[in-house]
């Protein structure tokens, strides 16, 4: 091996070893946190992962944890988020919908975008039902900076794992 690609793979390594994982308080998922990227909370989420913030906005990654009636299944509650997003954001539309897994278990990812106040946003949503609960995943950037946001939110995605 070559001394340039032993110090790729040490880099590799190394920045490996240092990913963090969080695991819910509850003991109801656990992920990898995104490099360089900031645990805080928000009403509603179990948790909140941010970037720095670039033009007073920070991208970000939450995770919500949502109590279900009784018997509802994946393909209602995606049916379920797809009428929301016309519903609660503002200048809603959806780019792409497609099956996904989470945690191990079969769901949908919806890729959106609108706005929000005076920010016109990119939207990521994954998200898997088991038994009454919904695990729902969502990165959030600004319009334009979807490039960015994509690989941080598919290896938090593929590091989700549901634990109850």
């Amino acid at each position: 091996m070559t001394p340039a690609r032993r110090l790729l793979a040490l880099l590799l390594l190394s920045s490996t070893a240092h990913a963090a994982t969080y695991k819910d308080p509850s003991g109801a998922f656990s992920a990898t946190v995104p490099s360089g990227w900031q645990q805080g909370s928000y009403p509603g989420t179990a948790v909140v992962f941010a970037a720095k913030p670039e033009g007073g906005f920070a991208s970000n990654i939450n995770v919500i944890v949502q109590p279900l009636p009784a018997g509802m299944t994946q393909a209602q509650y995606h049916a379920l988020s797809v009428k929301q997003i016309g519903q609660l954001i503002t200048d809603g539309k959806i780019v792409k919908t497609q099956a996904m897994t989470l945690g191990g278990l079969k769901g949908n990812q919806l890729v959106y975008t609108g706005r929000q106040g005076q920010y016109k946003l990119y939207f990521i949503a994954t998200y898997a039902v088991k038994g009454n609960r919904a695990y729902l995943v969502t990165a959030t950037s600004r319009q334009g900076q979807e490039g960015q946001l994509a690989p941080v939110n598919a290896a938090f995605v593929k590091s989700f794992k549901v634990l109850k």
